[in-house]
């Protein structure tokens, strides 16, 4: 990368999200060009993961914000119980660049701290990070809001209206709407307060999201994250403001020209990921030649995606397939869009997450606002989304398929162990050639 960017004499270089986005070695190596980095302010200032992660929660006390109960970081790993008890069960182990739910593991007992901070500190080394981990109180029915905000260099900023990403996987985020439908008046005035004295505080140039947990009485700092965020065509799409251009812009030392009152901010969005994962097989990685594709349209419809029918999706990358956005007047009809646009897209040759995703949209935990950020973290709850992703009719035929097929030898065991297993019946006759729909 940083060969073609010299030869193209290029002078910045933007690393889009991902692992590159946070490369301290891609941003020294540039720099040796003369080549600016749109990168977090950390690593213009030489500050590691580690030493970011105190920095960040001192100035959001320092703001007037909470932080949850956590223990220092620690990169001489050795027995953690001491800590872990004082913060007390159940507990995160992170690693300070803990992102897009890697490096982050639940432990619920001193039982699992261990293998937690093993599993931890391997994925660490797999993805070239600082192999070091700090202890974090786990709230058990959060949700997880995100503000985005833009920063000049002059100081002067704007606050964009805040993304909500309870439903995650792996704390991993599978879907995000915006505006928020569970943050209070109260509680987003309480945030908006102390959002300008945080902003400051970090010295912020350019975009970043500050990420927050949610409770019914409490608001609790998380991060901030100065990489361009995976949803933030979420944003784009309901304010009508290009997030990507104006980081950019202000990176090269621009001031901030937009207005608060010339930001839209009517209307609901909701954006899901669709992955190459099995939602049948505890979300499995499903790599393969897709077969054929096809990508809905519509009013309101945004559709994101380098695939076409006939590519090979390969396990050594990120799994996102495509992003889906929808845009309407309310949250409501925002989700009706959304419903339609996951029914009209289909994918053949691999698994994806699409019935996973149709199951969320159609559950009344999310329809009744009633979701929460650990609302995935059970096996049973993930089955309890699947089971609401075909109708009676669907499900009358699927049995009738089944039953077929225990006429062969074949299909006859796998189908009765399956059933004798609470296996579904969708799931039991997918074959070799698997249709997503």
């Amino acid at each position: 990368m940083v060969k073609a960017a010299v030869e193209c004499k290029v002078n910045a270089v933007h690393p889009g999200y991902g692992f590159l986005a946070e490369s301290a070695e891609l941003s020294k190596k540039l720099a040796g060009h003369g080549i600016a980095f749109i990168a977090p302010t950390r690593l213009a200032k030489g500050r590691s993961t580690s030493e970011n992660k105190k920095f960040l929660n001192d100035i959001a006390v320092k703001a007037g914000i909470a932080v949850l109960p956590h223990s220092a970081v620690f990169e001489n790993i050795a027995d953690l119980t001491g800590e872990a008890k004082n913060i007390g069960y159940p507990l995160m182990v992170k690693a300070p660049a803990a992102s897009g739910g890697r490096c982050i593991r639940e432990a619920k007992s001193e039982s699992e701290l261990k293998t937690a901070i093993d599993s931890v500190i391997r994925q660490c080394e797999r993805f070239g990070y600082e192999k070091s981990v700090y202890l974090e109180k786990t709230l058990t029915h959060p949700h997880v809001i995100s503000f985005p905000v833009l920063r000049d260099k002059n100081g002067k900023s704007i606050i964009f209206p805040e993304l909500d990403g309870s439903v995650q996987f792996r704390f991993r985020r599978l879907l995000v709407e915006s505006p928020s439908p569970y943050l209070s008046k109260e509680a987003r005035g309480k945030i908006m307060s102390t959002l300008p004295a945080l902003i400051d505080g970090l010295g912020i140039v350019g975009y970043a999201s500050i990420d927050f947990f949610i409770t019914e009485n409490d608001v609790y700092f998380i991060d901030v994250k100065e990489t361009i965020q995976h949803f933030h065509g979420v944003t784009n799409l309901l304010t009508g403001v290009d997030i990507l251009r104006e980081q950019i812009r202000l990176h090269s030392g621009e001031p901030l020209l937009l207005q608060k009152d010339s930001i839209r901010s009517e209307g609901s969005v909701v954006a899901v990921n669709i992955d190459a994962m099995d939602p049948y097989s505890n979300f499995a990685p499903s790599p393969g030649k897709i077969e054929r594709m096809f990508v809905p349209y519509g009013e309101g419809i945004v559709v994101q995606s380098p695939f076409v029918s006939g590519d090979t999706v390969s396990p050594n990358y990120e799994s996102v397939l495509a992003k889906i956005m929808a845009y309407s007047g309310t949250r409501e009809k925002a989700i009706s869009s959304m419903e339609s646009a996951l029914s009209n897209f289909r994918i053949e040759g691999i698994s994806t997450t699409l019935p996973f995703l149709r199951g969320v949209l159609k559950h009344p935990d999310f329809l009744n606002l009633k979701w929460t950020g650990m609302q995935m973290a059970y096996e049973s709850r993930i089955q309890e989304v699947l089971e609401n992703i075909n109708t009676p009719e669907e499900e009358e035929q699927a049995a009738l398929i089944a039953a077929l097929a225990l006429s062969t030898d074949s299909n006859a065991s796998t189908i009765m162990a399956s059933a004798e297993h609470g296996g579904f019946l969708w799931a039991m006759f997918k074959g070799n050639r698997k249709l997503q729909y």
